[in-house]
Order: C-alpha cells, then sequence, then structure tokens
C-alpha cells in the first residue's frame, strides 16, 4: 500500500476550561494577578491514530462533542495538537464553513473573489472558472445582486460553490453536504466523487448517514475524543447505531428503533460467537449488489459436546419483515454433533434481493428428539436477532425495479396473426 497522505500518531488535543466568572475586566485583573485562574483540561481529542491515503473518501461518524471537527482543524492546521505528531503530504483546503468571507453588500460576483481570495485561490483561476462556479450554484442571474439578499439556501450554494473549485490534494469537508436542495446535493456527491477519482483525498464530516454509506470508501466512528472503530461505512454505521444503543439503554431512554431490535437469548450451551460475510472471490463485504453470489460464515463455539444441532439463519428487511427463513435441517438434513470451535457455511447462489437495508438473524438450537424430529429456533440455545447488517445496491439487475424481491422476467411483443 501506498504512503499516507495523512498520518496521525497518537494525536491529543487538551483545552483549558476557565471556571471563573467576572462582571469586569478591572475584576479579572485583579483576580488573574491575585492567583492562579481555576480551570479544568478538557480533552478533545484522545490518542488518535490514523491513515488516510490517496484517492479514499474518508467519512467521520460521532455525536456532537465526539472530537470529529476538532480532528479536521488539526488535520488543517488551524489548531495544533498537545502531544502526538501529524504528517500531511500535499496541500490542504478545508471547507469547515461556507461562505467565508462573504460581505453582505457585494454581489455573489464579488464575493467569489473576495472568498477565493481567503482560501487561497490564484485569481487566475478564479477568472478562468467564475461561469463555472456559477452553473455549480445554480445563482443564475441573481449572481449580481448583494449577497444580503440572498435566501440562506441561496447563500450556502454559492460558498460551496466557490470552495469546490479550489485544487489542493486533501479536501476537508465538514457538516456542508446538507446545503441546497436535493439536485444540488448530488452535485455536490457527485464533485467529491471527482475529486477522489482524480487521486485527491477527502475527509468528510456529516450527520447524514445515508450520503456516508453513498459516498464514502471508508469511515471511522468518534467517541469523546478517540475513535471507536473504523473500516466500511456501512459496518461503521451499524457500530455507531449500536453504539447510540448502548448509550441510551445505560441512561434510561428508549433505544433509537433502528438498533431496538438487535437482541440475543437462548440457553447458551453452544453458541455463534461471529457471524461474517463474503462474496465469491473470498473478500469479507457486507454490500453487495442483486442477483450476487453470498457466503455467510456462522461461527460457534460449543464447549461440550452438542448432539442434533441445526443452524438457522433469515434474512430481515429495515422493518424487521423477515424476508426468508431457512436451516440446515432444510438445506442438508441431520449433522454430526457439534464440540469445540467451528464454522457453519451457509451459499446464497443468487442474493435476489432489491437495493436496501436489511440484516440477518441466525440461530443454532437442537432437535427435540433425535435425528428427523422436530426443533425451534427461538428455544434454542443462541439466537440473535438482527445481528449483521448489510446493503443490496441494484446492479445491473435491479436497475429500475422496484419491491423487495427480484424476479428475473423476459417480455415478448407478438403481432396479431
Amino acid at each position: 500500500m501506498t504512503q499516507p497522505v495523512v498520518r496521525l500518531d497518537r494525536v491529543t488535543k487538551c483545552y483549558h476550561l476557565s471556571h471563573e466568572q467576572y462582571s469586569t475586566l478591572k475584576e479579572k485583573i485583579l483576580r488573574w494577578g491575585a492567583r492562579r485562574v481555576r480551570s479544568e483540561e478538557f480533552l478533545a481529542l484522545r490518542e488518535v491514530s490514523l491513515d488516510v491515503h490517496s484517492g479514499e473518501i474518508l467519512g467521520i461518524i460521532g455525536d456532537n462533542g465526539s472530537g470529529k471537527s476538532t480532528l479536521l482543524k488539526v488535520i488543517a492546521g488551524i489548531t495544533n495538537p498537545t502531544s502526538g505528531t501529524l504528517t500531511v503530504q500535499g496541500t490542504i483546503a478545508s471547507l469547515l464553513e461556507v461562505g467565508v468571507g462573504f460581505h453582505p453588500d457585494l454581489t455573489g460576483r464579488e464575493n467569489i473573489f473576495l472568498s477565493g481570495a481567503l482560501l487561497g485561490i490564484p485569481e487566475a483561476i478564479l477568472k478562468a472558472r467564475v461561469q463555472d462556479i456559477i452553473d455549480f450554484s445554480g445563482i443564475g442571474k441573481f449572481i449580481d445582486t448583494p449577497v444580503k439578499h440572498y435566501s440562506s439556501g441561496m447563500f450556502l450554494r454559492l460558498g460551496f460553490a466557490v470552495g469546490a473549485y479550489v485544487e489542493p490534494d486533501i479536501l476537508l469537508v465538514d457538516e456542508i453536504l446538507a446545503v441546497g436542495d436535493q439536485l444540488f446535493q448530488r452535485k455536490c456527491v457527485s464533485h467529491l466523487r471527482q475529486v477522489a477519482a482524480s487521486g485527491k483525498t477527502v475527509i468528510l464530516v456529516s450527520h447524514d448517514l445515508d450520503v456516508l454509506l453513498a459516498l464514502c470508501t471508508r469511515a471511522v466512528v468518534m467517541d469523546g475524543g478517540g475513535i471507536i472503530g473504523q473500516g466500511h461505512p456501512y459496518e461503521m454505521i451499524g457500530l455507531y447505531r449500536q453504539h447510540l444503543f448502548e448509550l441510551s439503554r445505560a441512561s434510561g431512554i428508549a433505544p433509537p428503533p433502528e438498533v431496538s431490535l438487535r437482541n440475543r437469548f437462548g440457553d447458551m450451551r453452544a453458541r455463534i460467537t461471529d457471524v461474517k460475510m463474503y462474496d465469491k472471490e473470498g473478500k469479507e463485504r457486507y454490500v453487495f449488489d442483486t442477483g450476487e453470489w453470498v457466503r455467510v460464515d456462522l461461527h460457534y463455539h460449543s464447549p461440550e459436546v452438542y448432539p442434533d444441532p441445526v443452524f438457522g439463519i433469515a434474512i430481515h428487511d429495515d422493518d424487521d419483515n423477515a424476508f426468508i427463513t431457512t436451516g440446515t435441517h432444510i438445506i442438508r438434513g441431520d449433522l454430526p454433533a457439534l464440540r469445540g470451535t467451528g464454522i457453519c457455511r451457509f451459499m446464497i447462489e443468487e442474493l435476489n434481493l432489491l437495493e436496501g437495508y436489511y440484516s440477518l438473524s441466525v440461530a443454532l438450537t437442537q432437535r427435540d428428539a433425535g435425528p428427523g424430529s422436530s426443533m425451534n429456533f427461538v428455544l434454542g440455545s443462541d439466537y440473535r436477532k438482527c445481528l449483521c447488517p448489510f446493503m443490496v445496491r441494484p446492479g445491473e439487475k435491479g436497475r429500475g425495479v422496484r419491491g423487495t424481491g427480484y424476479m428475473p422476467f423476459r417480455t415478448e411483443l407478438l403481432p396479431k396473426q
């Protein structure tokens, strides 16, 4: 793998929060000279280590106060880390606040040059691209109107359009993809993809998880100033939602509906320890196309002999509706007794689901009275519901088709005889 363009090694950022209260400047000076000011250390970043490579679109997920914006400011050089090392290869441009430098009495066209100069864009480049910036923003005939008469959406669109034409090696974007209507948001997403495709790097902060899922090649989840996970965006969104659930449960608040269905029960005499999904090449993935071949590995552990086992698997949609439920008793019949660790492998020859979000429920149980007898997944040893979230893209087969399940259709037009 190539050398990272951004490398953070145990980066910490500490701020000092003062607890002194003053009513006048004189009082502040006198108290400051008399004794030390009482303050408290606040760690906005806690030993963050992260590598970002050329061509990546990295999404940063987390609640307010988790350290996302501070991380971007450290990378941008706006603030220096308290400890740790930061290495950056290449030029950086930051869209941390759109419309920077806009003067309300100047026209949109004049503000393009003013804001562009503050962002470090050479005047010659701005002159050559001013019409592209106007077209991208969608301001049109209002470009020569003072921006104080613009709506908030027009103001933000013009600000993003100016920043979009900076040509850095690394582009930092903080919570600004929500500007404008859906058409303009699609323009923004398409532009960031083009930036990454040209070999540049994009680091993006957003609370819009759908945008992160559609746009990013990798994501990290932050909490309390530290990174608690990094990987595929869909996996990290699942981790973030699970984290929200745990925080909600600890505080007594009802969990979000998208994670409240994740539960587990059984006598645990034998357990399913992990579930992983793979494509036909053996690559671990959680985003697939309609009709694609998929392998699901159920890792199990049984400390004692576990006779007459049955493994079950179900696919649920985002509303917890079961699309299909099956098991080894249907697919291949009786299994030998389990002991120790191992894998039960399910192969899905064609994932006939249409575009959407889904999850796997898995179970391990026993037959009630030996081979061939009945069984019950819910009353078994380990039942894990909505454990493994995954996403299905339309691909070639599902493009334009609506619904949940895919069926291959053909059509013929026959002239009347």
